[in-house]
């Protein structure tokens, strides 16, 4: 089976909302593809997206608690990054299960039969 960023074989699916959780909203999203090209600024992410930096905040936050978006503090301003380990970890880990679990469904079901 899988194993998931803590070394440990992903038991289901729902182990992988948190990652999920990331992307399903569009700030986040838009928020994600700009640290895709590198580490940027908290005021460079709030100009991009529009939107106010207590807003922006709170959506870091929950990028944050994915544990693949890292932070940087430097004086007064803070910088954002994707952990890209911790991110190819997770996109291994879903796949890995999503393989497995199809694997374990190849067979016919005889449950009512």
């Amino acid at each position: 089976m899988s194993q998931s960023a803590n070394s440990r074989p992903a038991a289901s699916l729902a182990e992988f909302t948190p990652f999920f959780k990331a992307f399903c909203n569009g700030t986040r999203a838009r928020i994600m593809e700009q640290l895709m090209a590198g580490e940027v600024c908290v005021c460079e992410i709030t100009a991009h997206v529009k939107m106010s930096q207590p807003l922006i905040s709170h959506h870091l936050a929950i990028l944050r608690d994915t544990g693949f978006v890292r932070l940087r503090g430097e004086g007064a301003r803070t910088y954002y990054s994707i952990d890209w380990q911790q991110f190819d970890e997770k996109v291994a880990g879903f796949t890995g299960l999503v393989r497995a679990l199809r694997r374990e469904d190849a067979a016919p079901s005889r449950a009512c039969g």
